[in-house]
């Protein structure tokens, strides 16, 4: 694992070694830019602002932040983590799904 700060956030990229962290933010993509701590919006309103109308699709995200659905043939892990204090957590999985949670609801999308 290490971190990658973007727009004043700190990203958690999520590694299985050390070694292969390359590998793997190519696979994750690239950070989001729309998510900033300068904005006065939580997370999923800046996510809406920038890519329109997200499609919101069904499952639950632990508090780790794996993301379980039926429509999944297995679990899918994050990333991508961030976490801004009152605005709440971002997970970013493989082939662009993402996971938005704060205290109120989750919103779970696909973005191409």
């Amino acid at each position: 694992m290490f971190i990658h700060h973007v727009n004043g956030i700190d990203w958690l990229v999520i590694t299985a070694f050390e070694e292969l962290k390359t590998i793997f933010i190519e696979e994750a993509g690239a950070i989001p830019f729309c998510f900033s701590t300068a904005s006065e919006l939580n997370l999923i309103d800046q996510a809406k602002r920038t890519y329109g109308y997200l499609p919101t699709l069904s499952g639950v995200i632990t508090d780790t932040g794996t993301f379980q659905s039926q429509d999944n043939e297995e679990d899918l892990n994050p990333q991508l983590a961030c976490l801004v204090e009152g605005r709440g957590r971002v997970f970013i999985y493989y082939d662009g799904f993402v996971a938005f949670v704060d205290d109120e609801q989750t919103f779970i999308t696909r973005m191409d």
